[in-house]
């Protein structure tokens, strides 16, 4: 049944609309998950860079994702055209992230006398591309609605997709680049990369047409000045406080994730069975996302997550004491901890958009897109910082690509693979211990807000950032 949305005067939600907005994840996670599993390895082991410089590659972007992603949000929330302010940019970029993505994997085959320069390049273009595009998608899940419900099935719905995108990827990508290119992965993973772009364009295009923007309401004409924006910000502590649960919590699944990709290859032995260890985590991670986007209903959206971390922070210890040693075992296990791994990307997702509504309250100003970029900045930081370290970290343990590894190395690899992450999951669920919105404030401050909007439109004096909320 289609959920009328209360607050943003548009079309309802049915499950088309809904599943029309999360598809956008399965392409961008196309993207994003091959990088994050994949670029790291290619880098090492099919390139043949050495990984502290691999870890300097994924390091680098992140400097300049400090400048673009805040940009883009603040160049998101003022664009006005007939087609909305976010939804041109998915249009028009969505192509062009796609050519940057296969250019990640094409350039350093093409300059074979700048591997390093080119790989560097071509890695800075699409990360840029990316948040030109991936701002804008984001942004919509608040432009588009204030009902917290609708938000947590957005988000569940892009969750889905992505982890589908995420799945695919782990399975089929080695396979598929050793078929493409007839046992050349250099080959083989441009090809793939290829065919990837094309179906994350049909995917983001989809979003396009699914969605469309409401009109934007008088006050929300006036575009916010840096001034605003900044007030707006500064006095969002939900914000701040969800941003750095984010940045530890994704640098927590993003050490895991690449670091048992050579955890299976070298610390089990049994490198054919990384896509089967990544697919089983995948597929019940996806599984796990009804039973927590019902239970953030029940609950709240803080609990969910704080339960999720405790029972993904116990599994991470309980694999670094067992240390597992077969793929079995260790497929075991990843199922288990796919239980809890669906929870806090729906969270995450669910929650950034209510803090729109707190900085609203608390500034007197609404800016959209501005948050979602700095989020896109702590996602894309965690990762690249993460990743980077990890490079740094394995030329400091002694690893050396496509070759038995010292004991000190592989004892080095499951610290990396189980402790480091342990760590983040703990330092993002303190931090997310201290977030101050639930859904019942979440109610109340759409209503304050409301009522200020009501005397603005009266043309009365505007009320103080403190209204009272009832």
């Amino acid at each position: 049944m289609a959920q009328r949305d209360s607050s943003a005067g548009s079309r309802p939600f049915g499950v088309l609309r809904i599943a029309g907005y999360g598809i956008g994840d399965f392409g961008f996670n196309l993207f994003f998950t091959g990088l994050n599993l994949y670029l790291l390895f290619y880098y090492t082991d099919v390139l043949g860079i050495r990984p502290e410089i691999a870890g300097l590659i994924f390091m680098v972007p992140v400097i300049w994702d400090g400048v673009t992603d805040p940009v883009m949000g603040w160049i998101a929330t003022r664009t006005r055209t007939n087609m909305g302010r976010y939804r041109p940019y998915i249009l028009v970029g969505a192509p062009l992230m796609a050519l940057s993505f296969v250019m990640m994997f094409a350039a350093p085959l093409w300059f074979p006398s700048a591997v390093i320069l080119s790989s560097a390049i071509a890695h800075i273009v699409f990360r840029t591309l990316y948040t030109v595009v991936n701002v804008p998608y984001s942004a919509l899940s608040a432009a588009t609605t204030r009902d917290g419900r609708v938000r947590s099935k957005l988000a569940a719905a892009r969750m889905v997709a992505g982890i589908a995108a995420g799945l695919l990827t782990a399975a089929l990508t080695f396979r598929l680049a050793a078929w493409f290119g007839d046992g050349d992965l250099k080959t083989g993973f441009v090809r793939v990369a290829l065919c990837y772009a094309v179906l994350a364009t049909g995917a983001l295009l989809i979003v396009f047409f699914a969605i469309r923007e409401p009109a934007l309401t008088s006050s929300e004409h006036r575009s916010p000045s840096f001034t605003d924006s900044w007030r707006f910000l500064s006095r969002n502590s939900a914000f701040w406080i969800l941003s750095a649960a984010i940045f530890a919590t994704s640098a927590a699944g993003s050490v895991g994730t690449k670091s048992l990709v050579y955890y299976v290859t070298y610390y089990i032995g049994e490198p054919d069975a990384v896509s089967a260890v990544l697919s089983a985590l995948l597929l019940v991670t996806t599984l796990s996302i009804p039973f927590w986007t019902w239970l953030s209903a029940v609950r709240s959206k803080r609990f969910v997550w704080l339960t999720a971390a405790a029972g993904a922070a116990c599994l991470q210890l309980l694999q670094f004491i067992i240390a597992p040693q077969s793929v079995a075992l260790l497929v075991a296990l990843q199922v288990a901890a796919g239980l809890f791994g669906g929870a806090v990307p729906v969270m995450l997702w669910a929650m950034v958009p209510d803090t729109v509504e707190f900085g609203e309250w608390r500034s007197g100003v609404r800016d959209e897109a501005l948050p979602f970029g700095l989020v896109q900045l702590a996602l894309k930081s965690a990762t690249g910082l993460a990743v980077g370290a990890l490079g740094i970290a394995l030329g400091a343990i002694g690893y050396e690509a496509n070759a038995a590894q010292a004991p000190a190395t592989l004892e080095g690899i499951r610290v990396l693979t189980f402790l480091a992450p342990l760590v983040c999951t703990l330092a993002g669920a303190g931090c997310i211990a201290f977030y101050p919105v639930d859904a019942r404030l979440h109610r109340r401050l759409v209503r304050a807000i409301g009522r200020r909007a009501a005397r603005y439109r009266r043309s009365a004096p505007a009320s103080s950032a403190a209204d009272t909320i009832r």
